[in-house]
């Protein structure tokens, strides 16, 4: 019966594309069996007035607050000024924009009719959410790590900033005041939820250079963090000195003697197989000191707001950090970008190493997070940029360049065939609304990631593409269902 209903939706798919494909703006063409918050009418969950998640028959699920199944299709960074090129000293799209709508405010109802007709329902994470509250779902992304001290000569360039002390008592206070920010989120039903941060370092990786370990013995003497890698030691080894000298090469006469060291004689790149456990269970506990703070900040603004973590880096996460993330998060928000074959032949080598989620096939590292977390999961960046847009694309360099744009097309069809069959997913947000200048924005990332042009020309293949896989979402994802 699966299969049947299967080959009639793609029939009336292909129907509906020839009728559509000319212009994707007749109103026929637009989605149907939706609530106001564009979640899928036919089923009927409980209603709670604000979004939230439930697993029916197997199949994980964002709810509406008026009760209905609702799959996260995203795009981010929607904004007036989406990337500011210093080069030109402007914003080119924000240039554009305004010549063309003459306001934020009637570039922001365009923004809304384009999503509807291209059968996305999501405003993702680095967007100017307050253009789009009240009035579609969106998401929005915190900075609580920031009030964390940082390490000194932890740091990893280019890509890499340096590790934080989560035990220093400014970072309960810090992530106090910044989710605070959250307030608006927490009393407006179009909030799906918050993201604490964005791509912590959880490894070491190509953008973490040290284990925290390593990173913490480089803090003073008697520092919060110091002082909780000392009571870890002494808990893990059960007041065995003797032991933890042994197995770390160490000739400690007192416990407090951690404190005078800023290295152990065991460097990670040559660990046994105690000091690699050690490693990777201090991060862990590192781990869950953060979750755990932002959590109770997060919950100290509202009880019920979805939190939704902090956007995992795809290759950088060992199943340690998403252990103890699970128990203070809703859903497990993760970055999981298609490398190109060199890098990710890299990383599965450095996956491998610094016991993390494994690089292979694209999404079996979210596939092993997943059976660690139990959480559902989110996609809160992917996406694909070609050669025929005419940008450099050079920076970074891991991710593949396509050669045209049917080729882009292709990519997200067959990156949303993977998540659509996942039932632990519950949505997928595209990076990002408009292309980067030619000449680079802040991080010198230059890059055709946009479903529209700087100039705010739509890319047609691509969004085509995405309207008939969105046409189809629903459908497929009720049909994972194992009562």
């Amino acid at each position: 019966m699966k299969s049947r209903a299967s080959r009639a939706g793609r029939s009336w798919i292909a129907a509906a594309l020839l009728a559509c494909a000319p212009a994707l703006v007749a109103p026929s063409c637009w989605f149907r069996d939706l609530d106001a918050y564009r979640g899928w009418t036919g089923m009927q969950l409980a209603a709670t007035g604000r979004f939230r998640v439930e697993q029916v028959d197997g199949v994980w699920w964002l709810v509406t607050p008026d009760g209905h199944p609702f799959f996260s299709a995203g795009v981010n960074n929607v904004s007036w000024c989406t990337d500011w090129a210093a080069a030109l000293d402007t914003c080119p799209y924000r240039d554009a924009v305004q010549a063309k709508y003459g306001s934020p405010e009637a570039w922001s109802d365009a923004v809304l009719a384009r999503m509807e007709q291209w059968g996305l329902n999501t405003i993702g994470a680095w967007s100017e959410i307050a253009r789009f509250r009240g009035r579609f779902p969106y998401t929005q992304i915190l900075a609580l790590a920031s009030g964390a001290p940082e390490i000194a000569g932890t740091a990893a360039p280019p890509l890499g900033g340096p590790l934080r002390d989560f035990f220093d008592p400014a970072f309960a206070a810090g992530a106090a005041a910044g989710a605070a920010s959250a307030r608006e989120c927490a009393d407006d039903p179009w909030c799906i939820g918050v993201y604490s941060d964005n791509e912590l370092p959880w490894g070491p990786h190509f953008r973490q250079r040290l284990p925290f370990v390593d990173a913490y013995l480089k803090l003073p003497a008697g520092a919060p963090g110091k002082r909780a890698l000392q009571a870890f030691f002494e808990a893990r080894w059960a007041g065995d000195l003797a032991a933890f000298n042994a197995a770390w090469r160490t000739s400690l006469a007192d416990w407090d003697e951690l404190q005078d060291l800023d290295a152990l004689p065991v460097d990670f790149s040559a660990d046994t197989p105690p000091t690699r456990a050690d490693r990777m269970a201090f991060r862990g506990h590192v781990a869950e000191r953060y979750f755990r703070v932002a959590h109770d900040a997060l919950r100290a603004v509202s009880p019920d707001l979805l939190i939704l973590g902090a956007c995992f880096l795809a290759y950088g996460t060992g199943p340690d950090t998403a252990a103890a993330a699970a128990p203070w998060v809703d859903v497990v928000s993760v970055n999981p970008y298609e490398w190109n074959e060199a890098w990710t032949a890299a990383a599965v080598n450095s996956t491998r190493l610094n016991g993390l989620f494994p690089a292979g096939a694209l999404l079996d590292d979210v596939d092993a997070m997943y059976a660690v977390a139990g959480k559902p999961i989110l996609i809160t960046e992917f996406g694909y940029r070609a050669e025929d847009a005419g940008l450099p694309n050079s920076w970074p360099p891991i991710y593949p360049t396509l050669p045209d744009q049917p080729a882009r097309a292709d990519a997200y069809e067959g990156y949303l065939d993977r998540v659509l069959a996942r039932p632990w997913i519950v949505g997928a947000h595209w990076f990002e609304w408009a292309d980067q200048p030619a000449s680079g924005r802040f991080d010198g990332e230059d890059n055709n990631w946009g479903l529209v042009t700087i100039d705010d020309e739509p890319y047609p293949e691509l969004l085509l593409r995405m309207w008939s896989v969105h046409h189809s979402m629903y459908a497929r994802r009720a049909a994972l269902a194992t009562p």
